[in-house]
């Protein structure tokens, strides 16, 4: 059995706790994929909330005690992979002899974390929870103590994917507790960027060695060499993860491949093409390893540049490369578990992407890299992932309509679509006035949006019956068009994704009235109402896009207080970002008074200023 939904959904973990109302929800969290994982063995290696796993654990509690195909139980994944210390505690409260549990390599969940490092927390619960595992081994004969100081050493963890992430614990805090001793203070931000420019360099001068070398090791380097080359032609955007720009990637292979012609050129006049053509190689696998290298200097370095006091400054030259994925996510205010999951599914295509760059034959067998760097993980048959279809249900102005508009734009960044369109519809863009007239007009709106997103708004008025047609049923003749659809979309991978959208009460009763129709649609999202703080940054993103700006003391706090002094939830909820943009034009209208007042007087005025004035005096005449 390959990933089932809710294996997909808790890599992304935001639908998945309205997923876990259903009834079929237990059923769900029960079954495991080829590779033996439950959905909680996917929730613990993609870093889940502890909401998650709860929800996950209450629906199958079984399943901390399961091990997967390797022996792994989700307490393993959590502790190879990083998770929350609040997740592993959870585990370890629902199924404690897990920290006592060896996998099939003889691995203790502290073996695990030690190779892996995992945060000092987590370390500590595990030690706590079975303090002999301290002098255990492996089957490779190795303590917990012994794999720390290896990783500690050579910058990489066990099985030679690099883990050298910003918020992983510092190595010699992982050592001092396996030794007994209390961890040293935290590393500055700045003794972090140090840390982490001697590793960058360590690793350069491993690659370095390398080169030339044979054996197991350079053929690892040269299909690393060459999948991220491929990775470069086909799918950009996941370079952005690695913190690679592609396109300067690509700047640098096409001045190599220049500079290799033009030294083929004169080679050939020589007589030597095959030297030519080994000078080009490396030349291309030099300008693939200084983006590399460039990466870790880049990162390292912009922590260094801000003040010491510009602690906002900094965090952002932390983050390293931006990509339009991720700035076309940020830009939603709020609504962080749709942010997830959209992060999750495309954690998902980028993983599919890399088995396909690295592995473009590996039904045919695999050596070498792959099988040392990618292990059981990447060997699954199922090719690209496809975004599901949804339905998203909230109050009026909690962003529906927005957020779908831009999952076009993300999920075609990503090539889960092939367009970046976005057809918005509604009942009477379906319905005709007999069934044959019905089916025709749904067919041509699935056509038109074919490669990217059906959006069907007020989705609950397709069962209701109209007076003015003839058939009653109308719009049970449109869903089932749009279902026939959804149950061709394997054959043809080409059909529009859909989304259902409306307000809770009305959804909830059409969903409940048509289950054929719910079984088709495998994630739903819930829109909640708009905090004051969420409005407020609305209405500052609003005011910079329309060209103003704000008085310097008009925080977004300030702001956001302001509106719960002036208005209440329920008026809120009536309205939602609806609120912001009232807000905008009424301080608009009081910023053209003053300029009309200024012109009278003789005084300039700034006419793309927003005073705190501006703001007070709408809020009291046009919220209401």
């Amino acid at each position: 059995m390959s990933d089932t939904t809710l294996h997909e959904l808790c890599k992304g973990f935001g639908a998945l706790l309205s997923r876990s109302k259903t009834p079929q929800f237990p059923e769900e969290a029960a079954r495991v994929n080829d590779r033996g994982n439950l959905p909680l063995h996917a929730a613990c290696s993609f870093q889940a909330t502890q909401d998650v796993v709860e929800a996950l654990l209450k629906a199958y509690p079984q399943g901390a005690s399961q091990p997967n195909g390797v022996g792994n139980l989700p307490l393993h994944q959590a502790a190879m992979w990083q998770a929350s210390a609040e997740t592993v505690e959870v585990l370890l409260l629902h199924h404690p002899e897990g920290a006592t549990c060896r996998n099939k390599y003889g691995s203790l969940p502290l073996h695990m974390a030690a190779s892996n490092r995992a945060s000092v927390d987590v370390v500590r619960l595990l030690i706590e929870a079975y303090p002999d595992a301290l002098h255990l081994q492996n089957d490779d004969g190795m303590t917990p103590l012994d794999l720390a100081l290896a990783a500690a050493n050579s910058g990489v963890v066990e099985g030679g994917m690099g883990k050298d992430m910003v918020g992983s614990s510092s190595p010699d805090a992982i050592i001092a507790l396996l030794e007994g001793r209390p961890p040293p203070p935290e590393l500055s931000r700045r003794q972090q960027a140090e840390q982490y420019m001697e590793r960058a360099d360590a690793l350069e001068r491993q690659l370095n060695s390398l080169r030339g070398s044979g054996g197991r090791h350079g053929r690892d380097l040269k299909d690393a060499v060459a999948a991220v080359r491929r990775l470069a032609d086909c799918y950009p955007q996941a370079l952005y993860s690695a913190g690679i720009d592609p396109n300067e990637l690509e700047i640098a292979l096409s001045n190599a491949m220049a500079h290799g012609h033009d030294h083929g050129a004169s080679q050939r006049r020589g007589g030597a093409p095959g030297d030519a053509a080994r000078k080009q190689q490396i030349a291309v696998e030099n300008a693939i390893l200084e983006a590399v290298k460039n990466r870790k200097k880049n990162k390292n370095n912009s922590a260094l540049r801000p003040s010491e006091d510009d602690e906002e400054d900094r965090e952002d030259a932390l983050m390293g490369v931006r990509d339009r994925v991720e700035d076309l996510i940020s830009s939603i205010v709020g609504l962080e578990h749709i942010k997830c999951q959209i992060r999750g599914l495309r954690r998902t295509t980028e993983i599919c992407d890399l088995r396909e760059s690295l592995l473009p034959n590996h039904g045919n067998g695999i050596r070498g890299l792959s099988a040392t760097m990618l292990g059981v993980t990447l060997s699954d048959e199922a090719g690209r992932p496809r975004a599901p279809h949804m339905i998203f249900f909230g109050n009026p102005g909690t962003g529906k309509t927005a957020v779908a508009r831009l999952l076009a734009k993300v999920y075609h960044e990503l090539g889960i679509l092939r367009k970046p369109k976005f057809l918005e519809v509604e009942r009477m863009d379906l319905i005709g006035a007999d069934q044959r007239s019905t089916v025709a007009k749904t067919r041509e709106v699935l056509e038109e949006a074919r490669g990217g997103i059906l959006f069907v708004d007020e989705a609950y008025t397709l069962g209701m019956t109209s007076k003015r047609s003839r058939a009653e049923n109308a719009g049970i003749d449109a869903m089932n068009e749009i279902m026939r659809s959804i149950d061709t979309d394997e054959a043809g991978r080409d059909s529009p994704l859909v989304i259902l959208a409306g307000f809770p009460t009305e959804m909830n009763l059409f969903l409940a009235r048509h289950d054929e129709l719910r079984r088709r649609f495998d994630v739903t999202f819930e829109f909640p109402d708009y905090t004051c703080q969420e409005l407020a940054e609305i209405f500052v993103d609003l005011v910079h896009a329309k060209g103003f700006y704000l008085e310097e003391s008009m925080r977004v706090e300030y702001i956001a207080k302001l509106l719960g002094k002036q208005t209440d939830a329920h008026w809120r909820s009536e309205r939602n970002g609806r609120v912001s943009e009232m807000l905008l034009a009424g301080a608009r209208t009081e910023v053209r008074k003053r300029i009309r007042s200024a012109q009278f007087e003789e005084q300039e005025v700034d006419p793309q200023l927003i005073l705190r004035v501006d703001i007070e005096t709408a809020m009291m005449h046009d919220l209401k």
